[in-house]
């Protein structure tokens, strides 16, 4: 087993066994303070420039015509603010509609999907529009302020957008609203390739493969 920090920032565990496996199961677990998330990092001109291009997942020709019909001043933020609450009326939420490997033009034109999608159309729409744009993948508690739990089947995702007079603010195009101190992020990246929680690489013959996944999110009373 090795630990390093990649290229994005993130954490990495890595694992290598050799011989036959039937399975590999991760268990992970964390106490975890939170605070809001918007803060005055401030990205280095490299990151600035790599969060304005097209990357695997995110194509700003995709969303070309989306942008057009929006017919708003990308330098304004509070265009940014309603795409944020739009996207909820023009898309719907719906597990299954996509997967991991679904690309951008099917989920514009079908207009359904999950939370990873919905951040990718929002990356691409904010890079369009010359805003330097990350994708967010952690746990969001969704749950009674005063203390409770909540499970679910995966991670969620949303967007941080890089406002010069603040520094990163995320938004949740899934909710139409801020990121607050609600959310744990885990990793950053360019879009879903770049922050995948488990990825790996297996020798042999090849097999039938399932995976399944849950995880749950407790506050404790009266902490943040």
């Amino acid at each position: 087993m090795r630990s390093y920090v990649d290229g994005w920032g993130t954490h990495v565990d890595l694992v290598e066994s050799a011989g036959r496996q039937a399975e590999a199961r991760f268990d992970l677990g964390a106490l975890v303070e939170t605070a809001a998330e918007a803060d005055g990092e401030q990205p280095s001109s490299g990151d600035l420039v790599m969060y304005r291009r097209d990357s695997n997942r995110v194509r700003m020709d995709a969303v070309g015509r989306l942008v057009q019909q929006l017919a708003l001043d990308p330098r304004s933020w509070s265009s940014i603010e309603v795409v944020l609450s739009c996207l909820l009326q023009w898309f719907g939420y719906r597990i299954g509609a996509t997967d991991a490997q679904t690309p951008m033009e099917t989920e514009l034109r079908t207009r359904e999907g999950v939370c990873q999608d919905f951040a990718h159309i929002l990356i691409a729409v904010l890079r369009a529009w010359g805003c330097a744009a990350r994708y967010a993948s952690g746990y969001v508690y969704t749950g009674s302020r005063d203390g409770g739990r909540i499970e679910a089947e995966a991670m969620h995702a949303w967007v941080q957008a890089y406002r010069p007079d603040f520094g990163w603010v995320g938004l949740d195009p899934t909710t139409g609203g801020y990121a607050d101190d609600a959310y744990v992020p885990v990793a950053f990246g360019r879009d879903y390739d770049d922050v995948r929680p488990v990825r790996g690489v297996l020798s042999g013959e090849p097999t039938r493969q399932s995976h399944s996944a849950s995880l749950a999110v407790t506050l404790r009373a009266g902490e943040q």
